[in-house]
């Protein structure tokens, strides 16, 4: 059928087919949202702002003469070609039943980020944010940047390069992947499956797949430079060189990437140089305090080293010229301002915190096919990769167990304010301290990867014609972490009970003298990690027979790996007396893994597809034993510019290495202690408390049921839409709980790892010692959402190229059940959870010119707890950016990400500080940069 009568009336169509579409957007967000009136009105800018530029560039188009044009007879635009992720069978359709999303080259360069993993932690579908580089993390995490689609989870998302694994980190035990390792320059294009696919991939494939197709038959050489500086340290540079040659018998190239950043202090940025500016400290202070108890004197409770400043007037300043030169940073606090001898002394650590590390990244690529013989090829890819990380944090907490003094310590805190504890009993004083003459925690992470895969490929005379392939693979990773400037408790305590350390000054021994007897009691923790996984497959396809839609396809496979995992602390780490960092026992562990797999595609009709896929895996390791999954795909094409699809499957997923064996470690999250504030042993804002973390041999692995269903629609040249529904829920969920979940878990009088101190502990009583947040089983997750994507090409003679689309992502369900006997409760929107994702877009090119305009929104969040609603607004970010062809087969590109310089979304009464959550938002800011790109 013929559509439309001329080009003007057709694109007269499009621009009102693509006018109402943003407009139902919009409306879509605004009636489904239901948050407050600020956040509802940068949805409607938004939405103005995008349909101004949609309308600008349709405008254009309509007053040249299009360069493209339609035939009489053609019904409707045809779908391209590709290869894409989800299947093992030859696919020819760029669409097919599995919801696939790909990110051009092209896309990538005009997105103005440096990195892949920048890429990725922005896409709609990286729902709640991903965890990324920053400082602060123990045992390697520094160097690491994941993402978690739908929000699940890095450990359910699988990353392949050209449909193989990437290395796991090995300071994760295998349970994420590092996107660091991916060098921006050998990237072709990413290809993000947006369903489960256990059947197909195995293991961790339980939310979706992000495929690295890397590039091909490259001929010649290219070198890229980008120069980024943001507004606030973390100026960057990258170096990429790419060379190859090819002939009739196959072809060779290589990559080699650089990438560099400074560090970015947190004193760098304006809203976040002060935990002081949100009232916000840590009660390990210096001088520091005392939990006294058990005195003649009736004297109970947190006193303060009568030598801790007062809080200046007016606040800490920008620059910190209030903090008092002897104790830097340190202030009165909890009730003991104004001389008052009861409260803490807390310490504003942000002033001393690199919020995003030194890094400095080098990656090589060598990649190679050759024709062995007619019927033969062989194939061999090398990727190297290092990451070197420094970063730093506050001197060093003294924590649990924490430094003791008893009636008979010459040194005892009640004596600084003239206590006779001679003749009388002063009890015990439990110290909170912090190591500032010590220096800060700097840490270097250096993490190194080799990733070997060598293969043939070829094909047999056999059931007309037989493809075969049988590869190996084996991939390395050892991480080094070095810690300076830790505590070793056993050491500080003999000296207290020595009687030879006079922390509070009450002999006036003097700050010198006292600082260069803790330099004594300095650690430098070493930790080393190494991950290897070697893996085998041979792989078969063929047809076996015929359909009224064509031949039937089948692929069948075998596949067999070994993964060994070892994690190495020092002595004095392992054995838990060092202060500020992760110990626990040395690890060794390994298991095998033996896989079967067979993919069906039935052609049943023309216009309808079917294929049937399933995957058995059997692990040595005991408790996760063996597990079927299936999966069943469907593609059916009533019209040629209509495709219907859907999927279901079941899945599931091995515990990690870590997650079974990872030693102990400690960290001091945020968070808000609802029955110690009832109690009044706890302050009622966010703050920090120590945690231990680690892991736990007897987890179940978890199975899980997905299914998507979904349309696309191609109706006019250049103009697509894609909408879809996905759903996936899982059983025995391993994860690990969180604060707040815990303290509201006390609350309810449900199940629940928050540890008191209590009667005959040396500690404050009923107040918290720590949470355990040891990987566990958790009953379940049940999550349920909305994709949209609509993109509109138009190639006119005389404005040039208009690329116009927009990518939604809306949560409708997030379920999570934490033990059987708790309550089901629903999660989305709620804070470091958006609901709604918008990725907005407009491509333009002339000639030697392009231009690109690419925005990220993030919805609202908001959450009851403990009786108080805790909020935070929708949040936009451009980038811009501006391209021109050079005579000389050369490119320069200016831009800018974050052009508006938007903060992220804070809440201090939430997060305590940092006041945001940085899975989801990043401390950048403004950043320009230029990009200049040369063929050799």
């Amino acid at each position: 059928m013929q559509f439309l009568e001329n080009e003007f009336s057709l694109q007269r169509k499009a621009l009102l087919f693509i006018y109402w579409m943003v407009i139902c957007l919009t409306h879509f967000s605004l009636i489904t949202l239901k948050i407050r009136e600020k956040v509802i009105m940068k949805i409607k800018l938004f939405g103005k702002a995008f349909s101004t530029f949609v309308v600008c560039g349709v405008a254009a188009a309509l007053f040249a003469v299009p360069a493209w044009s339609q035939d009489e007879d053609e019904d409707a635009a045809e779908l391209g070609t590709i290869e894409v992720t989800g299947s093992r069978l030859k696919q020819t359709d760029i669409e097919t039943a599995s919801p696939v999303t790909i990110i051009s080259r092209e896309q990538i360069a005009l997105s103005g980020f440096a990195t892949v993993a920048e890429v990725l932690q922005t896409t709609p579908y990286n729902s709640f944010g991903s965890f990324r580089e920053t400082s602060g993390y123990a045992n390697g995490q520094a160097v690491v940047n994941n993402i978690s689609l739908r929000g699940l989870g890095s450990a359910r998302t699988l990353v392949l390069i050209d449909g193989r694994r990437i290395a796991s980190t090995g300071a994760s035990g295998g349970s994420a992947q590092n996107l660091n390792q991916i060098p921006t320059s050998i990237v072709e294009r990413v290809e993000i499956l947006r369903d489960g696919a256990s059947a197909i991939y195995g293991s961790d494939a339980i939310a979706g797949v992000i495929n690295i197709i890397t590039r091909q038959d490259f001929d010649g050489m290219e070198l890229s430079l980008t120069s980024g500086r943001p507004i606030a340290g973390a100026e960057y540079v990258r170096a990429n060189l790419t060379g190859g040659i090819s002939n009739s018998r196959g072809n060779m190239y290589y990559t080699i990437q650089h990438y560099g950043r400074q560090p970015q202090y947190y004193n760098q940025i304006e809203y976040a140089a002060h935990a002081y500016n949100y009232d916000y400290f840590s009660s390990f202070g210096y001088p520091g305090s005392a939990y006294v108890y058990g005195n003649d004197f009736g004297i109970g409770g947190y006193m303060v080293d009568p030598r801790c400043p007062e809080k200046p007037v007016g606040g800490a300043g920008d620059d910190g010229t209030n903090s008092s030169s002897t104790f830097p940073n340190s202030y009165r606090w909890a009730g003991a301002a104004g001389g008052n001898m009861m409260g803490r002394c807390g310490y504003d650590f942000a002033q001393d915190i690199i919020s995003i590390p030194r890094v400095k990244r080098n990656a090589l690529l060598l990649k190679s096919n050759f024709e062995l013989t007619p019927d033969i090829d062989a194939h061999t890819v090398l990727m190297i990769s290092q990451n070197d990380s420094d970063s730093r944090f506050a001197g060093t907490p003294i924590t649990s167990p924490y430094p003791t003094m008893y009636s008979d310590n010459p040194h005892h805190p009640l004596k600084a304010y003239g206590y006779d504890c001679d003749t009388n009993n002063c009890g015990t004083a439990i110290l909170l301290a912090r190591s500032v003459p010590n220096g800060t925690r700097d840490n270097n992470v250096i993490e190194n990867i080799q990733d070997l895969r060598m293969g043939l490929s070829g094909v047999l005379d056999i059931a007309g014609g037989l493809e075969w392939e049988a590869n190996v693979q084996v991939v390395n990773n050892d991480t080094d972490n070095m810690t300076q400037n830790l505590v070793n408790k056993a050491l500080l305590q003999a000296a207290l009970d020595a009687g030879t350390l006079d922390l509070w000054n009450v002999n006036n021994t003097g700050l010198d003298a006292v600082a260069a007897q803790m330099r004594g009691f300095n650690h430098t923790k070493l930790y080393q990690a190494n991950l290897k996984r070697t893996q085998g497959d041979i792989i078969a396809r063929l047809d076996i027979g015929e359909l009224p839609g064509g031949p039937v396809g089948l692929v069948v496979g075998v596949e067999y790996a070994h993964l060994s995992f070892e994690q190495i602390n020092d002595p004095a780490s392992n054995a838990l007396i060092i202060a500020g960092t992760a110990g626990g026992d040395n690890i060794q562990a390994e298991r095998a893994q033996k896989t079967a797999f067979f993919e069906i595609g039935m052609p049943i009709l023309d216009n309808l597809d079917v294929s049937v896929a399933g995957r058995y895996d059997d692990y040595s390791t005991t408790g996760i034993g063996s597990n079927f999954s299936p999966q069943i795909t469907l593609a059916y094409r009533p019209i040629d510019w209509v495709l219907l699809r859907g999927t279901y499957g079941e899945g599931f997923r091995a515990a990690a290495m870590d997650e079974m064996y990872g030693n102990m470690s400690e960290s001091f999250p945020s968070g808000i202690d609802i029955v110690g504030c009832q109690t009044g042993v706890s302050v009622c804002t966010a703050t920090q408390y120590r945690a231990l973390y680690g892991g736990n041999p007897d987890l179940a692995p978890e199975e899980s049921e997905h299914y998507t269903f979904g349309a696309v629609f191609a109706p006019l040249p250049g103009l697509t839409l894609q909408v879809g529904f996905w759903h996936t829920e899982y059983d025995n969920l391993i994860t690990t709980s969180s604060i707040n979940r815990e303290f509201a878990a006390e609350a309810a009088g449900l199940v629940n790892y928050v540890y008191r101190y209590g009667p005959g502990e040396e500690g404050p009583q009923g107040s918290v010692r720590y949470i355990s947040l040891q990987y566990n089983n958790f009953a379940g997750v049940e999550a349920e959402g909305l994709d949209l994507d609509m993109t509109y090409i138009i190639d006119t003679e005389n404005a040039g190229r208009f690329d116009m689309g927009i990518s939604v992502a809306k949560y409708t369900k997030y379920i999570v059940q934490t033990y059987p006997e708790s309550p089901k409760d629903e999660y989305q929107g709620e804070l470091g959870l958006p609901d709604l994702r918008i990725n907005p877009h407009v491509y333009w090119g002339r000639g030697d010119w392009n231009m690109a305009l690419t925005g990220y929104y993030l919805s609202g969040q908001d959450e009851d707890y403990g009786g108080t609603n805790y909020a935070v607004g929708s949040h936009m970010e451009w980038n811009v950016q501006i391209g021109y062809q050079l005579p000389w087969d050369a490119s320069i590109t200016i831009g800018a990400l974050n052009i508006t310089n938007e903060e992220p979304e804070q809440n201090s009464d939430w997060y305590g500080w940092e006041p945001f959550d940085f899975t989801l938002y990043s401390t950048m800011g403004r950043t320009a940069y230029i990009r200049y790109d040369q063929n050799l």
